[in-house]
């Protein structure tokens, strides 16, 4: 594709060391000259510091982590993305990529660089008959659930409506109905993105397969994605929502639940969560701030058969407040809507377990309680089913024989004391490491290598790194849980 900037003079890095850090003078005529070459070139918007939204435009989901990119570009299609692709490569500046901006890991920001916005790529196209659907990356979940409803269709996502399709679609998609539908790339037929080089690939079953495994749970690491094609599964009414319990029976709850849970037909997804009541009108005020264990699910199939499935969970204990019923699937999202919140400073971690023991549960609850505050939220997931009757080896995501999971976020205002809450996250992380297994990448926080190596295992990560070679060998896509391309190094 032919570029107007193309000739301009470029800071070309070392490339003997693909991972580190390539700066961009933003502050010069030049370089202002060269971002006004960009912006004449693409159809979306280009933001600069100096812009009044730029300020606005650029809040972080997780405010530990802080940027000052050059220009945010909000691309509108597929030439977009490949002109900035392409200036970024040239110019050898930082690139992130930003789809829903629900990064835990910060990885939507950098210092100096490009942050290439897909926020407005939201085209859906929905075949009913065939039941598929195809998906533009800046496509947030509610908004997915709430295309597909009309038709009583619906794909398995995330826990949180505001998240973007991009992100959760490449790292794997752990949702509402996992168990009965597996993950959300195992509803994904076809991907296209545009490379490191800038240009368009479509990777399938039968195009570019490998690339096509490693893009199913492989993260960012391989381009941008520019549409998902898709198949879809029936949605419609569910029975889903939240039982509130009193904590003074935490262990007793939990040990039932995971019993309850883990037997239960696929059509039940569910998760378990250790937090403080909120002051919510639905609380009773005497127990509001205090421990709760709060059941959460999902119920995909015949309502009435669903509540024989799910009065056991309701009879756990006295709850609080019972609200589960049958409401439409996108309705499911406003359960989860903390987690919509943006500029809150966010501490997590999360990990698979390989076995799913009484002892495991004991400890997972008593150091709960010695992490308990109102900034802490402690979510235990049981898995299986759908997803863990695919093969590990058949995607990226390569941990679908493991029974849970496991996720501890301390979070809060930016003025929260930070230290304070990565401690008790480390402290309660030291706890249950006896019992860690692998662990899921979109919800790593870390950006270690060590980290990297806790989502893949060897061989998964050693086909992740011959396809990084080949797409992307210069580490471009590198704000990311980043495989890199010479692991030897």
């Amino acid at each position: 594709m032919s570029q107007p900037y193309a000739n301009v003079s470029r800071n070309t890095p070392d490339r003997e060391d693909p991972t580190q850090t390539m700066t961009f003078q933003k502050e010069s005529s030049d370089d202002r000259q060269q971002l006004e070459a960009l912006a004449s070139c693409v159809q979306g918007r280009l933001v600069t510091p100096d812009d009044p939204t730029y300020a606005a435009d650029h809040v972080l989901w997780n405010a530990s982590f802080k940027g000052h990119p050059a220009a945010v570009v909000h691309c509108v299609n597929v030439e977009d993305v490949q002109a900035v692709i392409t200036f970024a490569r040239e110019h050898a500046m930082p690139l992130s990529v930003r789809s829903g901006g629900h990064s835990l890991a910060g990885f939507e920001t950098n210092d100096a660089g490009l942050v290439l916005d897909l926020s407005a790529m939201k085209k859906i196209q929905i075949d009913p008959i065939l039941r598929t659907a195809r998906l533009e990356p800046g496509l947030t979940w509610s908004e997915v659930a709430n295309a597909l409803q009309p038709y009583g269709l619906a794909l398995t996502a995330g826990d949180t409506g505001s998240v973007g399709v991009g992100g959760l679609l490449l790292g794997g998609g752990i949702g509402w109905m996992v168990r009965k539908y597996g993950l959300a790339i195992d509803h994904v037929r076809a991907v296209e993105l545009v490379t490191a080089e800038g240009q368009l690939v479509r990777a399938s079953a039968e195009e570019h397969p490998e690339l096509f495994w490693g893009l199913r749970g492989g993260g960012g690491n391989f381009g941008v994605v520019t549409a998902f094609e898709v198949d879809v599964h029936p949605g419609g009414t569910i029975l889903g929502g939240a039982i509130f319990f009193d904590a003074t029976e935490a262990e007793h709850i939990m040990q039932n639940y995971v019993r309850i849970a883990s037997e239960a037909p696929d059509e039940l997804s569910t998760e378990a969560l250790l937090i403080l009541a909120p002051p919510a009108p639905f609380i009773p005020v005497d127990k509001q701030g205090k421990p709760v264990v709060l059941i959460m699910l999902c119920y995909a199939g015949d309502i009435n058969e669903g509540e024989r499935v799910v009065a056991p969970l309701r009879e756990l204990a006295t709850p609080i407040i019972d609200l589960i019923a049958p409401i439409p699937y996108p309705e499911i999202f406003p359960f989860n809507a903390i987690g919509e919140v943006r500029g809150m400073q966010h501490h997590a971690d999360t990990f698979f377990v390989e076995n799913i023991s009484q002892e495991l549960v004991h400890t997972l609850v008593d150091a709960a309680e010695g992490v308990m505050s109102a900034e802490t939220l402690i979510q235990f997931r049981v898995l299986g089913g759908a997803m863990s009757r695919i093969k590990n080896d058949a995607t990226a995501f390569a941990h679908r024989d493991k029974p849970g999971m496991v996720m501890v976020t301390l979070f809060g205002p930016t003025s929260h004391d930070a230290a304070s809450l990565e401690a008790r996250k480390q402290q309660f992380m030291q706890a249950l490491s006896p019992y860690a297994n692998g662990a899921y990448v979109n919800y790593l926080m870390d950006r270690s290598e060590q980290e990297v190596h806790r989502a893949y295992p060897p061989a998964t990560y050693a086909r992740l790194a011959a396809l990084k070679r080949q797409y992307d060998p210069t580490n471009l896509f590198r704000f990311n849980q980043n495989i890199l391309p010479h692991p030897e190094q």
